[in-house]
């Protein structure tokens, strides 16, 4: 059964959000083509979800509301379809509860009706480049996977064709691992890659973020195995009935075959990874020649080129200040950073404290709303606090921020977008923003060819 308890042929379903990128899209159409009655609400303006309806338009009989959402919408339905990015607290959504309609996510309804073993990667940190780093080594071992989740489209559309011989590496959001919780799901490797209280705004408080991350270990046997950092972890928050393993970087740090370029956070990440390799038989070698030969995921310190003697360094997936420190700790200088976004509620003080540490740093362009309130944080308010000769300025945009970096900086340099911070005051998402940076540095070529 899909849902629990629940027919879906000719039940209404409410699917609460559609969204800009269509994150709802497969499940919608899983539940549509197994007979369900579909109700899309979004509060967005339907001209900003074009492509998303139009994603829907062969699905016949599928309804649209858009503005702010009615609450006879749910309490009329037999199943809520919620996005994960939803707050479980929405009055719609409470109120449903209430009232016993069941509410389930397009993961749930993965996980309850894929055959194939699971592999679940999250942490606040490193969860892409682990989920794909694992992902590649696993191929190249022979396993038959597949990656879904947090990262890529949907896998619900390939449910039929996975089996119970096939691996699937989840990377799961702390937002999708809220609603997994409520059934603690089996993970036959549950890998956590690293842990700061981070979506404070949406979560609440640190312990319930860290309580949505335990939810990986929860529905674990003596059978499977848990990963986890030797470091910074209180491991009695942890529990889990799998076999743990702990990973280092340090562990890894002299293996020859991995490349000398290599930034300090994929050691880490590789770390992780060869745990995961040795519990499932592959031999150490094969699996570290596999790791060397595995190609980085854009805007996560992606090297754009070498323009006018200068790197550019696009890590626009650096959302959260304990990303921009991996970033720094890779990057010894001289350096220019562009730094900030969109207001979030994560505590800057340890990166400023990083800033005012790193030898190299040259300038920092302080970016948006974020940048602006990092600027003035009492921890930088002396200016003795900063390395001696750096430079900075606030500007609104990143074209600003990256023109006062091209025109400070000299041969040699490194102009590097670092964010630590959400994107949405000035772009849709990270991806866009990282790829304005791109175009931004060969632009520079061209003008300056």
């Amino acid at each position: 059964m899909p849902v629990p308890g629940i027919e879906i042929q000719g039940k209404r379903v409410t699917a609460m959000g559609l969204g800009r990128f269509g994150g709802q899209i497969a499940a919608i159409r899983y539940l549509y083509h197994r007979g369900a009655e579909i109700l899309v609400t979004d509060q967005a303006a339907p001209e900003t979800l074009r492509e998303s309806i139009a994603a829907l338009r062969d699905a016949e009989g599928i309804r649209f509301r858009f503005g702010p959402h009615q609450p006879d919408d749910f309490l009329n339905a037999d199943l809520i379809l919620a996005s994960p990015a939803v707050k479980p607290g929405h009055a719609c959504l409470r109120a449903a509860a209430e009232r016993g309609i069941p509410i389930v996510t397009e993961m749930e309804l993965f996980l309850q009706n894929c055959p194939a073993r699971m592999i679940a990667v999250s942490g606040t940190v490193g969860k892409s480049t682990t989920a794909t780093m694992l992902a590649h080594l696993l191929r190249a071992a022979g396993f038959s996977v597949q990656v879904g989740g947090n990262i890529g489209e949907s896998l619900l559309p390939q449910i039929g064709q996975l089996t119970s011989e096939m691996l699937v590496v989840l990377e799961l959001s702390s937002f999708q691992l809220h609603w997994l919780r409520r059934n603690s799901p089996r993970f036959e490797v549950a890998l956590l890659t690293s842990f700061f209280p981070h979506h404070l705004e949406w979560h609440g408080t640190a312990e319930e973020y860290r309580q949505c991350k335990q939810a990986l270990f929860a529905g674990q046997t003596a059978e499977d195995l848990a990963v986890l950092p030797a470091e910074g972890l209180d491991q009695s928050l942890w529990p889990t009935r799998g076999e743990r393993r702990f990973f280092s970087r340090e562990a890894v740090l002299h293996r020859a075959a991995f490349p000398s370029d290599w930034p300090p956070h994929f050691l880490t990440n590789a770390a992780a990874v060869l745990r995961v390799a040795d519990w499932l038989g592959i031999d150490e070698a094969h699996a570290c020649q596999a790791l060397s030969t595995y190609q980085p995921l854009p805007h996560r310190l992606e090297r754009v080129d070498q323009l006018q003697q200068r790197i550019f360094v696009n890590d626009s997936k650096a959302t959260s200040p304990w990303a921009v420190i991996a970033a720094l700790r890779a990057l010894p200088g001289p350096l220019w950073l562009i730094l900030g976004g969109a207001i979030s509620t994560d505590n800057p003080d340890t990166l400023l404290q990083e800033l005012r540490m790193h030898a190299g740093l040259r300038g920092i362009a302080w970016m948006g709303p974020a940048g602006r309130v990092w600027q003035q944080h009492p921890a930088l308010a002396a200016r003795c606090a900063l390395p001696a000769g750096l430079e900075s300025t606030l500007v609104d945009s990143l074209a600003e921020a990256f023109r006062w970096c091209w025109e400070k900086s000299r041969e040699g340099d490194t102009i590097l977008l670092s964010p630590g911070a959400p994107s949405f005051n000035e772009f849709l998402h990270f991806e866009q923003r990282g790829e304005l940076f791109r175009q931004l540095a060969l632009a520079s070529k061209t003008d300056s060819g």
